[in-house]
């Protein structure tokens, strides 16, 4: 009923604010919320891209000044000065491509928002290699997990694979428990 007066559906609005967070934040990769979406809703891959990208653009600012704001203090206490100044200088001269690369691959990406702040990458470089990457990736996947779903019948799948999920998730919360223990 809701979806039909608002262009906007909450499924997106909990995408947007879970790309924005996952950032900037040690949160799980964003495909984590990308699946589900895209395998129940094939036909919106484009549109979940574009919140996606959107999203972590918007977090990777963040994180970018919350790092430019308050890293250099922290970094002073890790690092001597001399130090820094060689990571600045090397990051000037490769800092685009390693916030482009990093954007596009499964590592950590919400690192590298910060060590951009930190290393005072300007910020039109930053949003520019950063959200590119970060939307080229979200492009790929979803566009991957349209086609998945349409070469593989889902419905006779989906069952097995939340039971898979869930008892996981159970071995692993037990595992936890036994060693505190």
């Amino acid at each position: 009923m809701y979806e039909k007066i608002f262009f906007i559906s909450w499924e997106d609005i909990s995408l947007l604010f879970y790309s924005i967070l996952k950032a900037f934040l040690p949160l799980p990769s964003l495909e984590v919320i990308l699946t589900p979406l895209c395998l129940s809703n094939p036909n919106k891959w484009l549109w979940y891209s574009i919140i996606g990208g959107i999203g972590t653009c918007i977090g990777g600012m963040i994180g970018y000044y919350l790092a430019r704001l308050f890293g250099r203090k922290i970094l002073t206490n890790l690092v001597n000065e001399e130090e820094l100044i060689k990571g600045e200088d090397l990051f000037v001269k490769h800092g685009i491509l390693a916030v482009f690369i990093g954007g596009i691959t499964p590592i950590p990406d919400f690192i590298l928002s910060y060590i951009a702040g930190f290393m005072k990458m300007p910020i039109g470089k930053f949003l520019i290699a950063d959200g590119g990457a970060r939307f080229l990736r979200s492009i790929v996947i979803t566009f991957c997990l349209k086609k998945f779903k349409e070469a593989i019948p889902m419905k006779h799948i989906e069952v097995l694979f939340s039971f898979i999920i869930f008892v996981w998730l159970l071995y692993q919360w037990y595992k936890k428990r036994k060693t505190k223990f």
